[in-house]
C-alpha cells in the first residue's frame, strides 16, 4: 500500500482524471493544472469526486466484496475450494498472511480512501465567482458524497481487519507509516464523516443525478456502522442510537441537525462547522437565503423510500425486478454501485460494466447455492423460487443450464432483453444499500432495547410485503427477546440471501465460529470447520503491510 501511495502522490492529475460514472456524474474538466491551482473551481473537484466513485465499479472492489461476505460464509458452496488455490484456502481458513485476496481487499479500499482524501483535503480550494447560496451547496454535495464513500471504504476495512490505520488526507513522505488507530477511534472516524454527509446531502438523488449517494444512504450506512459496534444480548448506547436514528428514517419522527450531528458547541461552534461543511456563511446570506440552524429539523426521509416493489416512477414491478435494469433506483433502493457499458466490448477496469454478475451466473458459475441449503434458508418461503436449478426456465423464458444439483440466484441474472452487445460488458447495478435492511436494522434495535412489541412491527412491515408476492398470510409471532431477535436474523437471511453480507452478518451476531464450522462439518472438504472462534472473526494485516512498515503495523492475534 505505501508504494502505491507514492506513486499516487506523484500521479494525483493522472488518477483524478479518471472519468466515474459519466451517465449520472458530472463530465471531467479536459485541460492541465499545476498542483496549487487545480482544485480551484466546482468541476474540477467534481472530477476527483468521479475517480473517487469509479473505485466502486472496479473488478478488484466488487470481486473483493463477494469473496468475502458471500463465499466464505455458509449459504454457497464454491468452484475453487481446493487447498492448492488462494481462494480455497481463503474460504477453508488455512490461509496465510500473504494471501493475495487478502491483499488485494487492503489495497483498494485504501486506493479509495485515497482519492476520497483527494476531494475532502481540496475542497477548500474552490473559488465561486458569486455568493449564489446553490453554488455552495454544489461544492458541499460534492464534499459530503466524498465523506460518504470514505466512511463506506474504511467500513469495509474495519469488518474485514480490525482497527486499522487512519490515514491523513494529505500525504507526503513523512507520514507513510502509519500504525493502526483502535477499533473504537475507526468507528468515531467513519461516524463523524456519515454523521456530517447526512447533513450536507439532498435526501435522494434522482433522474440525471440519480446513483449519487444522498442523506439517506449515510444514515442507512450509519444505522449499520453502529450495529456493528453493538453487541447482541448487551444494553449499549450503539442500539439506543439506532432506535433514535430508525424513529426519524422509518418513523418519520422529526431530527435535527444537531441530534444527527450529537454536535457539542464546546469542541467546534455553530458557524465554523457550517464554513467547513461548505454551508454559506451567514455574513454572505441574503434575506432570501436559508441558514442551517443547529435546531433545523433534518429532511424527512420516510417518503423517500418504500418496502412496496415500485421502480423509480412508482410504478409496480415484481420483487426480483429490484435487482435487473428495470428496478434501478426504484423504492426500496437507497444506494448502488452504478455500472456503465462501454459499448465498444472493452473488458476489464476500463469497462464500468459489472461482469462479475456474468460470472455468477452461467453455465459455470464461481458459486451456487444446493437444495439443502435454499431449504435451510426459505423453507416454504416464496422468495426461494428466485433461485433456480439446472434446467429450469426464467422469468423471461430463458434455460438455465448451472449445473446439475447447482442453484444460482435470480439477483445475479440479467435478463436477455437488458444484457450489452458485447461480452465482457455489463450495464446492471449492483444494489449496495436497501431499506428493508432499514427497517430489519430498526427492528433489531428495537428488540435490543427492550421493545418487541414495536420490534415485531416493524418485522412483520417487511413480512406483509413479502406476502404480496403469494398472497400469502403468514406473519411473524411475537415472543421474548432471544426469539424476537432469531425470527429477526431469519428474516434477514431470507431477504438479503447471496447479497455479499453474509459472513460479516454473522460476525457481528457472534456466531459466526458455531455456523460456519457446522456447515464444514457436512461438506466432504470440511471447507469451513477449521474456523478458529475468536481469530478468524477477523483476516489478518496483510503480510506486505507489516514488512513496509517495519512492525509499525502490527498484526491481528493469532495470526
Amino acid at each position: 500500500m505505501i508504494k502505491n501511495l507514492i506513486k499516487y502522490s506523484f500521479a494525483c492529475l493522472v488518477m483524478i482524471s479518471l472519468s466515474g460514472c459519466e451517465d449520472f456524474l458530472d463530465k471531467d474538466v479536459l485541460g492541465y493544472s499545476t498542483d496549487e491551482d487545480f482544485y480551484d473551481t466546482r468541476y474540477k473537484l467534481q472530477s476527483a469526486l468521479d475517480a473517487t466513485y469509479d473505485i466502486l465499479q472496479s473488478d478488484t472492489f466488487n470481486d473483493s466484496d463477494w469473496r468475502f461476505g458471500e463465499a466464505t460464509a455458509d449459504d454457497v458452496w464454491g468452484a475453487d475450494e481446493g487447498l492448492s488455490s488462494q481462494m480455497g484456502q481463503l474460504v477453508s481458513f488455512r490461509f496465510t498472511t500473504s494471501n493475495s485476496y487478502i491483499r488485494d481487499r487492503w489495497e483498494i479500499n485504501y486506493k479509495g480512501i485515497h482519492r476520497a482524501n483527494e476531494v475532502i483535503a481540496n475542497a477548500h480550494r474552490v473559488q465561486l465567482s458569486n455568493d449564489d447560496y446553490l453554488e455552495y451547496k454544489r461544492v458541499r454535495e460534492i464534499l459530503g458524497q466524498a465523506k460518504f464513500l470514505r466512511a463506506l471504504f474504511y467500513f469495509n476495512l474495519v469488518k474485514t481487519y480490525g482497527g486499522v490505520p487512519i490515514r491523513p488526507e494529505v500525504e507526503s513522505v513523512d507520514n507513510l507509516v502509519v500504525p493502526r488507530s483502535s477499533l473504537e477511534e475507526c468507528y468515531a472516524y467513519i461516524e463523524k464523516d456519515l454523521r456530517e454527509a447526512a447533513i450536507m446531502l439532498d435526501t435522494r438523488y434522482v433522474r440525471t443525478d440519480a446513483g449519487k449517494a444522498g442523506s439517506g444512504a449515510a444514515v442507512a450506512l450509519l444505522m449499520k456502522v453502529l450495529m456493528y459496534q453493538a453487541t447482541p444480548g448487551i444494553q449499549s448506547e450503539k442500539w439506543e442510537e439506532m432506535v433514535r436514528l430508525g424513529q426519524y428514517f422509518v418513523d418519520g419522527m422529526s431530527m435535527t441537525y444537531a441530534e444527527m450531528l450529537q454536535w457539542n458547541d464546546s469542541q467546534e461552534d455553530w458557524e465554523t462547522l457550517r464554513k467547513r461543511l461548505w454551508f454559506k456563511p451567514r455574513e454572505l446570506n441574503n434575506a432570501t437565503d436559508p441558514y442551517e440552524e443547529p435546531t433545523s429539523a433534518m429532511p424527512a426521509l420516510h417518503t423517500a423510500y418504500s418496502l412496496s416493489y415500485a421502480d423509480c416512477y412508482g410504478a409496480s414491478i415484481g420483487y426480483i425486478d429490484q435487482f435487473f435494469q428495470t428496478g434501478e433506483f426504484c423504492s426500496g433502493s437507497i444506494f448502488e454501485v452504478v455500472f456503465k457499458e462501454s459499448a465498444d466490448g472493452t473488458e476489464g477496469d476500463t469497462n464500468e460494466g459489472g461482469y462479475v454478475f456474468d460470472d455468477m451466473y452461467s453455465t459455470s458459475p464461481i458459486i451456487w447455492s444446493t437444495d439443502n441449503i435454499l431449504t435451510e434458508i426459505y423453507g416454504s418461503d416464496p422468495r426461494r423460487s428466485f433461485n433456480l436449478g439446472h434446467q429450469t426456465y426464467t422469468p423471461d423464458g430463458e434455460l438455465c443450464q448451472c449445473g446439475p444439483g447447482k442453484f444460482v440466484s435470480l439477483k445475479w441474472y440479467t435478463p436477455v432483453k437488458e444484457r450489452p452487445q458485447n461480452g465482457g460488458d455489463n450495464g446492471k447495478n449492483r444494489r449496495y444499500l436497501r431499506y428493508a435492511d432499514v427497517v430489519l436494522m430498526y427492528a433489531e434495535a428495537l428488540n435490543e432495547c427492550g421493545n418487541g412489541a414495536a420490534a415485531l412491527e416493524q418485522l412483520n412491515k417487511c413480512k406483509a410485503q413479502v406476502n404480496t408476492l403469494n398472497n400469502g398470510t403468514t406473519l411473524y409471532n411475537g415472543g421474548g427477546y432471544g426469539y424476537m431477535r432469531d425470527q429477526i436474523w431469519e428474516e434477514r437471511r431470507k431477504e438479503f440471501a447471496f447479497e455479499w453480507d453474509r459472513f460479516f452478518d454473522l460476525v457481528r451476531q457472534k456466531r459466526a465460529a458455531e455456523v460456519i464450522k457446522a456447515y464444514g462439518a457436512n461438506r466432504a472438504n470440511r471447507r469451513g470447520y477449521y474456523f478458529r472462534e475468536g481469530v478468524n472473526e477477523l483476516f489478518p494485516i496483510p503480510q506486505s503491510e507489516i514488512d513496509v512498515s517495519n512492525g509499525v503495523v502490527t498484526q491481528n492475534p493469532g495470526y
